[in-house]
């Protein structure tokens, strides 16, 4: 079942909520945070009604999800208890399942992290460090993951329709299964993927040398 990522984090910090509380999350900036104060920063998001639910909403104002704050809030509006959190960290624990659509993961340091089931599409995974990453089942359609680091991740029965993989590390990665229609591999480094039954015949390949890929390869 599909997760928020407010749902993800208040599980995460396993919050027990009282009747008459609320959480929100927002997006933080470490030079905010350094010139305000936690807790000044986070009630002046409120008050202008910056709180949110999802990935796709805090894209519109957090330049990224690298630290998040959870706000339980009771009455209308106003701070009760504040966690700041790890995004990254949270991520890479607890991000199995999670809509991450339109997510700003750019840079992002999720090595190994378990995104199996997520929803990843239009997310901007540029550079992002997805080494031995659990992307299993994952849908990244129309993704942007150029540069990225996908070595020995697993991105088995992965949606990959019209992602963006130019020069990501894709080295001994398991594709198998996945959806690669229209999806760019340009510059990209296959050496030794498993990529049995990958079909690469809707997918733009130019640059990929093509006889590193371990395509009979099923282990």
């Amino acid at each position: 079942m599909m997760r928020t990522l407010l749902e993800c984090a208040v599980q995460a910090t396993r919050v027990q909520p009282r009747p008459t509380q609320r959480f929100a999350l927002i997006g933080v900036e470490a030079a905010a945070l350094g010139a305000t104060g936690a807790h000044r920063f986070v009630r002046a998001a409120i008050a202008a009604g910056h709180t949110y639910t999802s990935a796709k909403e805090l894209a519109d104002t957090s330049p990224s999800l690298q630290t998040l704050a959870l706000a339980a809030l009771a009455g209308v509006q106003q701070l009760d208890t504040l966690w700041l959190i790890d995004g990254w960290r949270l991520l890479r624990l607890h991000g199995a399942d999670v809509d991450l659509q339109g997510a700003h993961l750019r840079g992002a340091q999720l090595q190994g992290a378990n995104l199996s089931g997520a929803d990843l599409r239009e997310a901007d995974l540029v550079g992002a460090d997805l080494e031995k990453a659990d992307l299993s089942g994952a849908n990244l359609s129309g993704a942007n993951l150029a540069g990225s680091v996908l070595a020995r991740a697993n991105l088995r029965g992965s949606d990959l329709t019209e992602a963006e993989l130019c020069r990501a590390d894709l080295r001994h990665s398991d594709l198998r299964e996945s959806r690669c229609i229209r999806t760019a591999f340009r510059g990209a480094d296959l050496w030794e993927a498993v990529t049995l039954g990958l079909d690469l015949s809707q997918a733009f390949v130019q640059s990929v040398e093509l006889e590193r890929v371990g395509r009979f390869s099923d282990s």
